[in-house]
């Protein structure tokens, strides 16, 4: 085992640096936290949105080839924002408005 001696000012100058940092990073979480993202500015890749709307890579092809979602084009990969996979999530609900007993 290796034994380091440094001495006593060091110390307390090196626990203060830990102690700036740990609050530092501490704050940093905190604002994380309460801050959301806004969906607009959120990009996801192809293989993220096709899960959130678990669907294949190919349909997403496809859904591109009809205009049906936006996109764009960065290094030979296709991004989506969050608002637009969320704009489509919610375009394909399907509302059941049967009542009970099967009439409409």
């Amino acid at each position: 085992m290796n034994v380091i001696v440094i001495e006593s000012e060091a110390y307390k100058k090196l626990l203060q640096k830990i102690e700036w940092i740990y609050s530092y990073t501490k704050k940093r979480e905190e604002e994380n936290a309460t801050l959301q993202a806004n969906p607009s500015e959120v990009w996801l890749n192809d293989q993220d949105a096709a899960a959130i709307l678990r669907i294949s890579k190919r349909t997403m092809q496809r859904l591109r080839s009809n205009g049906e979602i936006t996109y764009s084009i960065r290094g030979n990969k296709a991004w989506y924002t969050l608002a637009e996979v969320k704009r489509l999530l919610s375009g394909r609900v399907v509302k059941n408005d049967k009542q009970e007993g099967g009439k409409p």
